[in-house]
């Protein structure tokens, strides 16, 4: 797919021209929601001073993902190439340095990122926005037979599958292995797994009508281990998105934890086996492995632990955000891993950042709850902006204009 879209973008081999020895270097690690407005605005506000002071982007892929969007691509809600964009021609025009690369180790002895292609590269900050990745939660098979949806990249492995699936079911003359291609089984029923269960309700009569699957035969399981779907947000929501998601045909099992994982078969709790020719793992999200690697303070899913200037513990140089951080409000109450977070503390963290080149204190991150927005389609959605609570299509016209407001933001940051 991805080479339907020529992509540009700057590389460099070494960063030796860019270091003299009263510049600092920053070093960013990710493209995502957090690890692009630090770069973007960071970079602004040197030029801002006439500061040369060099930053690096460094991320295994040559774009940003919009990861609040990769369900659509994975449903079809949006075209393949739109939840992507071309992180050179962001950068096009600013000092931003881009590397494309994959993140072998952190030395933080030493102030060192190490790549897989052999490249060390010294920082006098590091900046850990890499992201998450699905947790399996040690489940047997969880992650040899399932589909996790955190990237782009997966996103479309997914929806070829899924369309791969339609097609042969309508070819399939064994009405017993036809239920199974045509059976899409959700593990997980928070933002993610309620989104995708949404789109994929709709889209399943379009792709019944162009495969040639019969449609009564089509089914779509969300399964949740939890009392209600979005916890994060209340019983409210939960019934809510139960009873939307039942209208369209999503088949609801709460208190179902999976046990195992199977080829085409999950196995639930008290014997019970859900066959599926689909599984989709939603069931939580952790930190990427180099982190506690690199023997930084973590906490139960390996986000880095940092203080109230999203300053890793124990660490002068290293700061991190965004789902590789944990990060707490005044109460104590760890932040959700969500964008609306992610962009903001990326601001913050321009600034901290930019004090510290001019040897000024920062200012703490102080934590602003503006509320979340879960669609459960193309026309209804839940969700609690400023504490409201809202549901319906207000919630999906809310939706677009704030990503619509991010992505205006990015292309002429």
């Amino acid at each position: 797919m991805l080479a339907q879209k020529k992509l540009w973008y700057p590389k460099i081999k070494s960063l030796s021209n860019y270091r003299a020895p009263h510049i600092m270097h920053i070093i960013i690690l990710g493209a995502g929601y957090a690890g692009l407005r630090t770069a973007l605005d960071l970079d602004r506000r040197l030029r801002e001073k006439g500061l040369d002071d060099v930053v690096t982007l460094i991320d295994q892929n040559p774009y940003h993902q919009l990861v609040q969007e990769i369900h659509l691509t994975a449903t079809a809600g949006i075209g393949s190439l739109d939840a992507i964009y071309d992180i050179g021609r962001l950068l096009n025009g600013r000092a931003i340095r881009f590397i494309q690369g994959r993140v072998k180790a952190l030395a933080p002895a030493i102030r060192e990122v190490q790549l897989e292609d052999g490249q060390s590269l010294s920082y006098d900050r590091l900046v850990l926005a890499l992201g998450s990745e699905a947790d399996y939660h040690e489940t047997p098979g969880a992650r040899d037979h399932t589909f996790p949806l955190r990237t782009y990249a997966g996103a479309i492995a997914l929806r070829d599958h899924i369309i791969g699936q339609f097609t042969a079911a309508a070819k399939q003359s064994d009405p017993k292995q036809q239920r199974i291609l045509l059976t899409t089984a959700i593990v997980g029923g928070g933002y993610t797994g309620c989104q995708v269960a949404g789109e994929l309700a709709v889209w399943v009569n379009k792709l019944c009508a162009e495969t040639g699957a019969p449609r009564g035969e089509a089914r779509i399981a969300l399964l949740d281990r939890n009392e209600h779907i979005l916890k994060q947000f209340g019983p409210w929501a939960g019934h809510e998105a139960e009873r939307i998601l039942d209208q369209r045909g999503v088949s609801i099992y709460l208190n179902t934890p999976t046990e195992s994982v199977e080829h085409e078969m999950l196995r639930i709790s008290e014997g019970r086996v859900l066959r599926a020719g689909t599984i989709i793992w939603a069931a939580g999200i952790r930190a990427p492995d180099m982190i506690a690697a690199a023997g930084l303070s973590v906490d139960h899913v390996g986000r880095a632990i940092v203080d109230r200037y999203l300053r890793v513990e124990g660490q002068a140089a290293i700061f991190a955000l965004g789902d590789c951080a944990s990060i707490a409000d005044s109460n104590g109450t760890p932040l959700p891993s969500t964008a609306s977070f992610a962009i903001r503390q990326g601001g913050r963290l321009a600034e901290t950042l930019l004090a510290e080149v001019m040897g000024k204190t920062p200012h703490a991150y102080e934590p602003v709850q503006l509320g979340e927005l879960v669609s459960l389609g193309p026309d209804y959605g839940v969700g609690n902006p400023f504490g409201l609570p809202l549901t319906g299509y207000p919630v999906i016209l809310l939706k677009k204009g704030i990503e619509q407001y991010y992505r205006a933001s990015i292309e002429a940051a």
